[in-house]
């Protein structure tokens, strides 16, 4: 009988460990079916690309893989990759990442530099609003301007108080261009393959020059050191902003350079003159007010004109 109840129990705990491991196994491959179900589309380079070679359509393909499986970076379009300079060597069956990418040069003009739904606007500057010429193509600034606008009166109606304030209204643009440089420093193997691609048009004009003629062309297309505007990738919103600033605000406009890896969006509050002198300026000290009168206690009555006779504060 003992031997009978052994055998039963045995053969329940048998067939709840294993009902347990049916849940557990039901639900990792349910898990990983979800994974792997949603896939993306990435581009991955159909034969070896050397380095610092231009990409063209046949070199790449697109495939779909689980999206879990997307590397980080991973371009998902073929045409965004086109014309563009390999940064390594790239072999064959490898992903297409952007940080092996070198930003389309300066000869395929700016439009294949704008990301899709963005747009490119720019802005005129100085050697101060500039950073002194310091930004380059590929810098993430900050916009600031300086406000002044007529406060509205108290009961309504314009005729009020000027206010003045600063403030930083967009952050993070991207620098896609610092006057007619659109990339700083592409490589040399770029150039010589321009160099080679001139020398192949039918035009009299460009056979006569040397190489280092057409170089030296190319140089100064490069380097342009005291430009007079900066182009920045915005979306279309952020364009109508600009406009507007440039319209009523642009001689206050200037650009705040940020670090490469500060990618960080703040909310701050603008700028005015009271928060500039801070509460220990005068003009941030209200007046005091006198101290207050204190009134009497009346203690004794008058019968007689039946009327409170307050005690005296003072002396006698």
């Amino acid at each position: 009988m003992q031997d009978k109840r052994a055998f039963l129990i045995s053969i329940s705990f048998s067939a709840l460990a294993m009902f347990l491991v049916y849940q557990y196994i039901s639900g990792e491959e349910q898990k990983l079916n979800n994974d792997y179900k949603i896939t993306v589309s990435v581009v991955r380079a159909k034969r070896d690309i050397l380095q610092y070679a231009s990409i063209r359509p046949t070199d790449i393909e697109t495939i779909s893989v689980p999206k879990v499986l997307e590397p980080l970076g991973a371009v998902d379009i073929k045409e965004d990759a086109f014309d563009a300079v390999a940064a390594v060597p790239i072999s064959q069956g490898e992903f297409i990442l952007d940080n092996k990418l070198i930003s389309k040069n300066i000869y395929s003009g700016l439009e294949s530099q704008i990301s899709r739904e963005k747009r490119a606007i720019s802005i005129p500057v100085n050697v101060k609003s500039a950073v002194g010429y310091l930004l380059r193509p590929g810098n993430r600034v900050d916009l600031a301007a300086h406000f002044e606008y007529i406060l509205p009166k108290p009961g309504g109606g314009p005729g009020g108080k000027t206010a003045s304030e600063v403030k930083v209204f967009l952050q993070d643009l991207l620098v896609l261009a610092s006057g007619r440089t659109i990339q700083s420093t592409p490589p040399k193997a770029v150039d010589q393959d321009v160099i080679r691609s001139l020398r192949s048009l039918k035009d009299d004009s460009l056979k006569q020059k040397t190489d280092s003629e057409l170089r030296d062309a190319l140089n100064y297309a490069k380097d342009d050191k005291n430009y007079q505007t900066v182009t920045l990738e915005v979306t279309p919103q952020q364009a109508q902003t600009i406009v507007y600033v440039l319209n009523l605000y642009g001689e206050s406009l200037a650009l705040l350079l940020r670090h490469s890896d500060d990618r960080q969006m703040e909310k701050r509050e603008p700028t005015n003159l009271a928060r500039v002198m801070g509460p220990d300026s005068y003009m941030n000290r209200a007046p005091k007010l006198p101290p207050p009168i204190a009134i009497p206690k009346y203690k004794f009555f008058d019968y007689v004109g039946e009327g409170n006779i307050p005690v005296p504060t003072g002396g006698p």
